[in-house]
């Protein structure tokens, strides 16, 4: 439940004064009371959305979430030679994974971070996470990460995977909890504003449920 401040203690105490002061008045005066307790009503709402005593919902793992840079040719050679947008192994897709954990990179939609050998930034995002993991040339959104990947059956999840919601969330696959029940699965994500870095587990059932599907990049290796 939201604080209740003095400023809205005020406020609802003038607007009850208005109001009952209508009960009284003329029909015009009253039609102009009636205006003014809407604009004080107005106002309020105003004020609460900025209070910083207001604790809001929570964010939504996307929210944020920028777009995709564009190459120029120079640097999209230059990032091939240096061997981005090649095939990766699936340990070197988890190694560059836990960097980004290990130094709790802060989530945003705008801007870059260092990938482990500085050889580029990505957005520090989920999808510019998963972007950064798989060692792409450019930071990928949770709509366009299907460009250099493909859907995959649940049971066939390995680590260095996917797990994607066009226009929500993407995280990186870990590992099975229990690889013989499959139920749940540990996962790295940039997560939200409010907790950057995340390694948690997710159950199976209630990510199928929200919309998520598997992904296995394209270029990926054992």
């Amino acid at each position: 439940m939201r604080k209740l401040t003095n400023r809205r203690i005020r406020t609802a105490v003038l607007a009850a004064a208005l109001a009952a002061t209508t009960s009284v008045m003329s029909a015009p005066a009253a039609a102009f009371a009636a205006t003014a307790t809407a604009a004080a009503g107005s106002a309020a709402q105003t004020a609460a959305d900025d209070d910083p005593d207001d604790q809001g919902g929570p964010i939504s793992p996307g929210a944020g979430e920028g777009e995709e840079e564009v190459l120029t040719v120079a640097e999209d050679a230059q990032l091939t030679a240096a061997g981005y947008g090649a095939p990766i192994h699936r340990d070197d897709v988890m190694t560059r994974a836990k960097d980004w954990y290990a130094r709790n990179v802060q989530y945003s939609g705008t801007g870059g971070a260092w990938d482990l050998n500085h050889g580029k930034t990505y957005r520090p995002d989920c999808s510019g996470f998963v972007s950064m993991a798989w060692k792409l040339k450019t930071s990928k959104t949770t709509w366009t990460l299907d460009d250099v990947s493909h859907v995959i059956n649940w049971n066939d999840l390995l680590r260095g995977d996917a797990i994607v919601h066009e226009h929500d969330h993407a995280v990186l696959f870990d590992k099975w909890v229990d690889a013989d029940t499959k139920a749940d699965f540990w996962v790295y994500e940039e997560g939200r504003p409010a907790t950057d870095m995340n390694h948690r587990t997710i159950h199976v059932v209630d990510i199928r449920g929200d919309g998520f599907k598997p992904y296995r990049y394209d270029g990926i290796r054992k």
